[in-house]
């Protein structure tokens, strides 16, 4: 089909995922686009526009469910009858004539400020969450443990006659994969605790929800890293917290900024074994001045430990949580970076004296959760799958990781910056601030080179220029190639 009912568009610095449906939705009303016209593919769409793929999969999703578009798994696409699309609508007036068509609920005023800052950033240019590989930066699928996760849940799934209701009754989770996991944190992370202060839940939210539900409220003070995790800061924020941003330097967040707060905050979140987007490691130095500085001010720690798994040059320093004698400090870790989209198994390590308000909170809003994926993991991780993963992974992301920095380097010569860091499934690199930042961006989307501006993860203006990039999605043969399309896109197109 040809592109032309997107003219429009072509070329705007803006397009997003509201103003390709837009686009659709005037040329059906204009007949441009005709009931059994088949569309173009997502991907030559976002090729034809300059945008990520993830973007235009949205305005077709969004389309599909206001009825313009019909969808047959690995047939294609095609235009409705428009007047299938009203239909509904003219369904609900008939029914009830006193209520008018045109008469929406007004939502706008039940947003709150969260919501306002995700819709004021609609129109901004693609950032992590319109990238798969940067989004997730999870390992590459064709390196999971895939043989051995089938093999455990066909063998659960044969005899899940002998399976019953009480396994699912511990409201922190499966009890055995709690005893596996304390396990685990001991081997790889240094945490000696017990299997009841381990909270297991699916995904990140869920897994926090009793720590915002609970213990932040509306005024606190929390400390972030500038730049950090965005996802973090704008939680706190959409809270009512007060959030105060300290920045990081080559070893990590900067204790003796703390001193130079206004007021001394309740809680410090922060990513201390691969700091996001910088990658750098908190020194151990620092992880004993963070302790004693807040147990003098009486302040909370969360630990975020969730990109943790991978060094290349150096060992890891000891969490936080192990190094705490007081009891201060809440540790979270997820599965779900390692084994995406096998496990989504979050884990919170609490101490013992937030135990009961733990479970009772689980027990009234959050009973519920993954048990046959419980199951599998237990036994992944008592038979050593997964940290013979780890150590399988590592080899080849180090080599990876190798590859894309020499490739970049060598293309780009003193055009780049990769800041020094050797821990994380990305690297932080730095283009020359002549170079425009579009040129950059599409010739990123035609090579198919999983690169995010960091502009998110900074709290007021960010730097020019800067990208993270995901190297863990990648084949090692492939790396050379695909940044040499890159470079040759950006400098000689």
């Amino acid at each position: 089909m040809d592109l032309a009912f997107l003219k429009e568009i072509e070329g705007d610095s803006r397009i997003s995922a509201e103003s390709i449906k837009s686009a659709v939705e005037k040329a059906v009303r204009e007949r441009v686009l005709k009931p059994g016209d088949k569309m173009p593919s997502t991907r030559d769409i976002a090729i034809y526009l300059g945008v990520s793929r993830t973007t235009v999969v949205s305005a077709f999703d969004t389309l599909g469910a206001l009825g313009y578009l019909n969808t047959s798994r690995g047939a294609g696409t095609w235009i409705r009858d428009p007047e299938e699309v009203d239909s509904t609508a003219a369904q609900t007036v008939e029914m009830n004539p006193s209520i008018s068509s045109s008469a929406s609920f007004l939502w706008q005023r039940r947003r709150n400020s969260l919501a306002e800052k995700i819709l004021a950033r609609a129109g901004r240019r693609p950032d992590s969450s319109e990238l798969d590989q940067s989004n997730f930066g999870a390992p590459s699928k064709r390196l999971l443990p895939v043989r051995q996760w089938r093999q455990i849940t066909t063998n659960i799934s044969r005899n899940m006659e002998k399976t019953g209701f009480e396994d699912n009754r511990d409201v922190f989770g499966y009890f055995p994969l709690r005893e596996a996991v304390a396990g685990y944190l001991r081997r790889n992370k240094g945490i000696v605790c017990s299997a009841d202060q381990i909270v297991l839940n699916s995904g990140v939210e869920r897994v926090f929800s009793p720590v915002f539900s609970l213990l932040v409220k509306a005024g606190d003070r929390v400390v972030v890293e500038n730049p950090g995790f965005y996802g973090a800061r704008e939680q706190f924020h959409s809270l009512g917290a007060d959030v105060l941003s300290v920045p990081v330097d080559e070893e990590g967040i900067i204790v003796s900024a703390l001193d130079q707060l206004e007021n001394l905050p309740h809680w410090i979140y922060l990513a201390p074994s691969c700091q996001e987007p910088t990658g750098v490691i908190l020194s151990q130095d620092r992880r004993i001045d963070l302790l004693e500085w807040a147990h003098r001010n009486e302040c909370a720690i969360i630990e975020d430990d969730w990109d943790s798994d991978f060094h290349y040059s150096s060992q890891s320093a000891r969490t936080i949580f192990s190094q705490d004698p007081t009891g201060s400090v809440i540790y979270f870790y997820s599965f779900w970076r390692l084994l995406y989209p096998l496990c989504f198994t979050g884990v919170l390590v609490i101490p013992e004296s937030l135990i009961d308000l733990f479970k009772g909170y689980m027990g009234m809003f959050d009973r519920q959760f993954t048990l046959m994926e419980h199951y599998v993991l237990t036994e992944m991780i008592e038979d050593g799958h997964v940290e013979k993963y780890i150590r399988k992974t590592w080899k080849y992301f180090k080599r990876c990781r190798q590859a894309l920095i020499y490739a970049l380097k060598t293309g780009f010569k003193d055009r780049v910056e990769i800041v020094g860091s050797s821990t994380g499934l990305h690297v932080l690199a730095r283009f020359d601030s002549e170079i425009d930042s579009e040129v950059l961006e599409k010739a990123a989307h035609r090579a198919d080179f999983p690169m995010v501006s960091t502009d998110l993860f900074y709290e007021g203006e960010a730097p020019g220029n800067e990208y993270l990039i995901r190297f863990a999605e990648m084949e090692l043969e492939g790396v050379d190639a695909m940044v040499k399309e890159f470079v040759d896109s950006v400098l000689y197109d």
